[in-house]
């Protein structure tokens, strides 16, 4: 049977490796040493052996250049760059193809001809060379750099053209040579400095998309085409001719090299600024042109002290303007230098600002404020010298949930704009964080700092339009005096627990720090620490308290009642512990463990006195529950757990916790669907109760105790509770009096039309086994 191999498809040999090349490259070379040494060495060698290795070489150059160009990955601008470099050998190897013939034909006994069809062949390809340089990407760079860098390859070049001038160009005019050998070295010079000029831009530049190993490697190319140029009157001589191929195998195999040296540099690399930036390691060039200059200015000086003939005045002149091109680059570089130094201060300045500002409203932050305050009390020398405010806005972060971040943040900044007017110029207002801002008030006795507080609360109760959106903003604020030896934490710290004292006092005021604050602040941080022990140590309880049917004073349902056994004060009333436990967000754990424990009672009463002895168990739902997430999967949880039915269950909720709550009202509608009933209480005490009743999906209406209080006395009383029975009754709503404690309160009310009601009159807050008994009463009045 045949199988398949698991191995990879062979795919042949990578057609981008430019290593059989190299060798190959390097072989020819060695043979042309070999010829080389044979011919100096004296013996019978032919030459047109030696040429023929000439445009074998620059084949092989051209095709390990064509090979990389073509390499996949290759940087746009580096694909062509090595194209141009390809057809520069093409060039090669014509011109060395020439050159061979001429060899091949026998032109031996006389000079070579360089003034010929080769030569212009090899000085394009010479120039083609210098144009591929010149094209190869720079970057973005500004005006000042570009002026530095042209004034650096300015003097390099200026240099070098004084030194070509010279040593070769004004021995000629010296002598009188004839026209056609100067024009020749004039042609070598221009050739000679344009290669100055492309090298001198990638070493000044960078090198861009191309490797810079590689360029280095064909700007030695370049200088060895230039020497052998220069050579070329004497290596025309019979006796050096076998100098020049093997001059142009070298290049050949520079150029090998310098294409290996791309193929193994990384591909694609990223060209901008980071790629082309100038190395600092090339900066002495132009310092090196003027010394060069110099000392050529000394030699010349010291010939023409001691009569020989000298060119002073030539090098005099050159060395006047490298010297200028070098002062004006260091004007450059001064104004550069101070540019770059004020910027600096800038960022420094900007940064200094950042670090200690904050970025949206530009008021202090908490660094900078916390230091201006260190600084303040160590100067404090007398108590009731400074004082710290804190402001912290309230429901602040409904702004940002209903109407976006955007809105809030153009909030903040009203506030601190608001806040900078309500002090005087040397006290310091900061943000210390999201919706909290504090001030520091200097020489400010009790009645000043209260009277700033006043202030900062008259101008935050303004109206603030955001986006189109007029707000009102209320802030709870809380002031505290320093003392001489207080330290930072100390004044936050009281200064904190009287803003938050201002917020237990309803909100939208200033409350002073006194000592008393501290210890109920104590008191509140002990108890809800006791609570979270609480849940662990079943030292919490229910009480029921019954509903009962007002028309035959039979049980109908029961509301569960949470009470808490302090382990050393004994019973906590719930007006002490229930605000702890929301303002802690510890009655989101303690309601889930009351939803559970009263489903499972109630369930329990259903399976031992039947369906008609409890019709309802009601627990009451703080609004921080209904804001929980997992709020409604916990009451499904726990019907499901106790085996409840969902409409025995009736969700308690006060008016204020549902007002205004878009996820308190979304989660009451998600009950409704599970068939969970919803009821109201302390109906009619916030504002806006009607309103509640459209979105609110309510079914019982629970009349508030201050309500029945005096219903038999006071008429007023009498008319409420009659007007919200007849709201019920029209919205097809149970009606439930509460607090009811006395005979004629019950009948009154049973015939507003309340069919249920509670109070100390039917039974106080029960334990689940002596509520039994009022169970199985009403079982057995329930049995025929």
């Amino acid at each position: 049977m045949g199988g398949t191999s698991s191995a990879a498809p062979d795919r042949g040999p990578d057609r981008s490796d430019t290593r059989p090349l190299l060798r190959i490259c390097l072989a020819i070379f060695g043979l042309g040493c070999l010829w080389t040494a044979c011919f100096a060495a004296g013996l019978p060698v032919p030459r047109v052996l030696m040429w023929l290795t000439v445009p074998a070489t620059s084949v092989v150059a051209g095709l390990t250049a064509l090979r990389v160009a073509n390499a996949a990955g290759m940087h746009p601008a580096a694909r062509r760059f090595w194209l141009h470099i390809t057809v520069v050998e093409v060039l090669v190897a014509l011109g060395a193809s020439l050159m061979t013939a001429a060899t091949f034909a026998g032109l031996t006994d006389r000079p070579l001809p360089f003034i010929g069809a080769a030569v212009p062949l090899l000085s394009i390809g010479l120039l083609l060379v210098m144009w591929a340089l010149l094209r190869l990407p720079v970057g973005h760079r500004s005006r000042s750099e570009w002026l530095r860098l042209t004034l650096d390859g300015a003097t390099v070049t200026a240099g070098a053209a004084l030194f070509l001038w010279h040593l070769a160009l004004r021995p000629l005019v010296a002598t009188h040579a004839d026209v056609g050998k100067f024009l020749g070295m004039l042609l070598i010079a221009i050739l000679c400095l344009l290669a100055l000029v492309a090298v001198m831009k990638v070493v000044l530049v960078g090198s861009g998309p191309v490797s810079a190993g590689s360029l280095r490697l064909l700007a030695l190319t370049i200088l060895i085409g230039c020497l052998a140029s220069a050579a070329a009157p004497i290596t025309n001589q019979p006796r050096w001719l076998g100098l020049q191929p093997i001059s142009i195998i070298v290049n050949m195999l520079v150029v090998c090299a310098a294409a290996h040296v791309q193929r193994r540099s990384p591909d694609d690399p990223p060209d901008g600024p980071s790629s082309t930036r100038p190395r600092r390691r090339y900066s002495f060039l132009p310092y090196v042109g003027v010394g060069a200059t110099s000392l050529l200015l000394a030699v010349e000086g010291i010939r023409a002290g001691t009569g020989h003939q000298s060119d002073i005045a030539a090098v005099a002149c050159g060395a006047i303007v490298i010297t200028g091109m070098v002062v004006a680059r260091q004007f450059v570089a001064l104004r550069d230098n101070a540019q770059l130094l004020d910027s600096v201060r800038r960022h420094e300045q900007q940064l200094e600002h950042q670090a200690t500002h904050d970025v949206l409203t530009g008021l202090a932050n908490r660094a900078a404020f916390s230091g201006v305050v260190d600084t303040t009390l160590d100067e404090l020398a007398e108590p009731g010298g400074i004082a710290v405010v804190l402001i912290d806005l309230d429901d602040f972060k409904e702004v940002n949930d209903t109407l976006g971040h955007a809105v809030g943040d153009e909030v903040l900044i009203a506030v601190a704009a608001r806040l900078r007017t309500a002090v005087r110029g040397d006290d310091v207002v900061a943000r210390l964080g999201g919706d909290e801002f504090a001030v520091l008030l200097r020489h400010a006795p009790d009645d000043a700092a209260g009277r700033a507080a006043e202030r900062m609360l008259s101008l935050l109760q303004q109206p603030v339009v955001a986006a189109g959106h007029q707000l009102l903003v209320h802030a709870s604020i809380g002031v505290a005096h320093a003392r001489p030896g207080d330290d930072l934490g100390a004044v936050l710290r009281n200064a904190d627990i009287a803003m938050y004292a201002a917020k237990d006092r309803g909100k939208d005021g200033y409350v002073g720090y006194t000592p008393d604050l501290a210890a109920r602040i104590q008191t509140h941080a002990e108890l809800a620490a006791d609570l979270r022990d609480a849940l662990d140590t079943d030292r919490l309880f229910l009480r029921y308290q019954p509903i009962v049917l007002l028309d035959t004073g039979a049980i109908f349902g029961a509301e569960a009642l949470l009470r808490f056994q302090h382990p050393t004060r004994g019973l906590v009333p719930p007006s002490e512990f229930i605000p702890i436990a929301e303002q802690s967000g510890l009655i989101v754990p303690i309601g889930r463990w009351v939803l559970r424990e009263a489903c499972r009672q109630a369930a329990d009463w259903i399976r031992r006195h039947g369906t008609d002895a409890l019709q309802s168990i009601t627990v009451n739902v703080a609004g921080r529950q209904l804001r929980d997430p997992s709020f409604v999967d916990d009451v499904a949880d726990a019907l499901a757990t106790a085996g409840l039915p969902p409409e025995r269950l009736l969700i308690e909720v006060t008016e204020t916790a549902v007002l205004n709550d878009g996820p308190a009202i979304t989660a009451l509608h998600e009950l409704r669907r599970l068939n969970v009933r919803i009821a109201l209480d302390d109906f009619g005490t916030a504002a806006s109760s009607l309103g509640l009743l459209l979105t609110c999906p309510v079914t019982t209406l629970k009349l508030d105790r201050s309500f029945v209080e005096q219903i038999t006395t006071v008429s007023r009383q009498a008319a409420v509770a009659q007007a919200v029975a007849h709201i019920a009754k029209t919205l097809d709503l149970q009606a439930v009096a509460e607090g009811i404690e006395t005979a004629e309160q019950a009948e009154l009310l049973r015939r507003q039309g309340y069919q249920l009601g509670q109070g100390y009159l039917y039974a106080r807050p029960l334990a689940p086994e002596q509520l039994e008994p009022l169970l199985l009463k009403t079982r057995l009045i329930s049995t025929p």
